[in-house]
């Protein structure tokens, strides 16, 4: 199947170049300068042709000679995009203006011919050649056509794993772009952020179209998939199509018929099917509800029976999960919280966790442990065991909206699994687990997600003794969370903190990546944030545009984020080594607004 989908996307490309390369890209402009304006090795200005209409972040291309003295002159393309475009007329002041509409007439055209034109700041992104000389006065100035993109694009060469990430539109060409999988994946690069403002930005979108990009064109055995759904139901469905793909073309209007051709044509046209996931290699994990464990703490609206929350009326793909003590028994220390915990509670809380010659040894509910948590024992003051008694009872029991259960040590139900258990003992390559944690508590969603991570970082650490039983592990494992900030905040360090430091530090040398998205990447910690080698910005606040993780781009790039449309994202990639404007196909996976349809 990858080899067909690269056929097919080389040979789309072949077409689309050959249909839209039959003319040489028309001159737009000249390069320009003056004692004031000088263009430098990274930017320059030149003046755009009356008639033509271009726009902010379009990609150009600069064609020149440069003398070289006794050798021949070097022929040299650079290849920039617009940054910002400013008009000009002849008239020293706007009194001027003014006083030729006689002082201030709106009825009465200008008296005077004035001469106006548009220049353009450019920033320079490749040249064709090792040579960085500023671009020389008067050269010709065309907008990029598709050739000229995917030349700056490094499309022709020889790219490893080829992985389509999005497309470069321009009123002129359409052009995918493509990467190589190994920066996105690892080992060369590794990790990806996506920020910008809620529901606006199109953050999970942009993920689920990327992740499908890889299960697609990609070894299907290689790359498995950890997705944690924060927000409703949105992703509880996404082995089934959104509405409009749901159903034949003739019974949408023409309106609809229209947008769903068009989306079908720009997954063709990158060498990708427009499906959702594949039903059979998704698998989800519901929480259950507080007072009855056979029913799950979900937003309905948005599953396969949404007229029961009962977990044995949803499709066998689909598991209640809960936690026992004996799921946590070693890690009692991460359910408490360590910045309140004096050091002998602490040293309590670490020597249950050993559990040798403590109560967890004869404890199978955390309410029995509770019960036997009682006067000085394991050299601990009454009240220090009684504080941590009661915070046992507290996260487990009175705070819990069902992930934990207090009286309960296993449960019988084969609908009943933890995400991290499926992890340890069937995930494979293809695969994609979804992990619902949008209903319940801040400390719960915490425990959960490094509840994952833990059980992906050994599988992929140690996985290797998995019996013959057992499938192979897979090489790669992508996890996809929204709101990283309430994992990786900035300003505050905890032990999952410090676990996902790890994974963006050396996960992409072991096969785990962090794929992370929020509304502010100024709220994330700053390694977290900094070991990403990928990061993708939608909308954006221009506020939020002026804090540290954005100060790396022109200013003219930053007031830009705040006018991206919906589908549109500027990318930084280190494979590219530059900022782009690219646009992605809407994903045809189901999604909340579907259930209302």
């Amino acid at each position: 199947m990858e080899q067909a989908l690269i056929e097919s996307q080389e040979n789309q490309q072949s077409e689309i170049g050959e249909s839209e390369n039959l003319k040489e890209p028309a001159v737009i402009g000249r390069v320009a300068a003056t004692k004031f304006d000088r263009n430098k090795s990274r930017e320059f200005y030149f003046w755009i042709e009356p008639k033509t209409q271009v726009n902010p972040l379009d990609l150009i291309v600069v064609d020149e000679e440069i003398d070289a003295g006794e050798d021949e002159p070097i022929q040299r393309k650079v290849y920039a995009q617009i940054l910002d475009i400013e008009s000009y007329t002849d008239a020293e002041s706007f009194l001027d203006v003014f006083a030729s509409t006689n002082f201030g007439d709106i009825n009465l055209e200008s008296e005077v011919d004035r001469l106006n034109f548009c220049v353009a700041k450019a920033q320079v992104l490749r040249t064709s050649v090792n040579n960085r000389m500023p671009v020389q006065f008067n050269s010709s100035v065309a907008l990029a056509d598709a050739e000229a993109i995917r030349e700056l694009l490094r499309v022709d060469e020889n790219i490893k794993d080829r992985l389509p990430i999005g497309y470069i539109e321009q009123s002129n060409a359409k052009e995918t772009v493509h990467m190589s999988a190994e920066w996105l994946t690892g080992p060369a690069g590794a990790h990806l952020n996506v920020s910008g403002k809620s529901r606006l930005a199109a953050k999970t979108s942009y993920v689920l179209f990327l992740i499908s990009s890889i299960l697609q064109t990609q070894k299907s055995e290689d790359t498995a998939v950890i997705i944690f759904n924060v927000k409703a139901s949105d992703l509880l469905q996404i082995h089934e199509p959104n509405a409009d793909f749901a159903v034949s073309l003739d019974k949408l209007d023409d309106n609809k018929q229209k947008e769903v051709k068009e989306i079908k044509a720009t997954w063709q046209q990158m060498g990708l099917n427009a499906q959702p996931f594949d039903a059979e290699k998704v698998f989800y994990f519901l929480p259950t509800q507080r007072n009855s464990k056979s029913q799950i703490n979900a937003d309905l609206r948005n599953l396969p029976n949404p007229n029961s929350s009962k977990i044995k009326d949803q499709p066998s793909n689909y598991f209640a999960s809960c936690y026992t003590l004996q799921d946590v028994i070693g890690r009692l220390r991460f359910l408490l919280p360590h910045p309140e915990s004096s050091e002998a509670q602490q040293q309590l809380i670490a020597a249950l966790d050993n559990h040798e010659d403590s109560p967890v040894e004869r404890a199978t509910t955390f309410s029995s442990l509770c019960r036997l948590l009682t006067g000085n024992m394991l050299d601990c003051r009454a009240n220090t065991v009684s504080v941590v008694k009661r915070s046992i009872e507290d996260v487990t029991s009175h705070r819990t909206t069902g992930v934990f259960s207090y009286e309960d040590s296993t449960f019988a139900s084969g609908k009943h699994k933890l995400p991290s258990t499926f992890i340890n003992d069937s995930l494979q390559g293809g695969q994609t687990v979804v992990v619902d944690i949008a209903n319940v508590n801040e400390h719960e969603k915490r425990w959960v997600f490094g509840d994952v991570i833990e059980a992906v970082n050994s599988l992929m650490a140690f996985g290797t003794d998995r019996d013959d039983s057992k499938p192979d592990k897979p090489k790669k494992v992508v996890i996809f969370v929204d709101e990283l900030n309430k994992y990786a905040p900035s300003g505050f360090s905890s032990p999952l903190t410090e676990r996902l430091l790890d994974i963006t530090s050396a996960g992409g040398g072991l096969g785990v990546i962090l794929f992370g998205a929020e509304q502010f990447a100024s709220r994330i910690h700053p390694q977290v944030y900094g070991n990403c080698t990928n990061r993708a910005f939608g909308l954006t606040d221009p506020t939020e545009a002026g804090t540290e993780p954005y100060r790396a781009f022109p200013r003219e790039i930053r007031d830009r984020l705040s006018e991206l449309e919906r589908g549109e994202l500027l990318i930084n990639y280190d494979y590219f080594g530059m900022p782009l404007r690219i646009k992605f196909p809407r994903p045809v996976s189901r999604k909340q607004e579907d259930a209302d349809q």
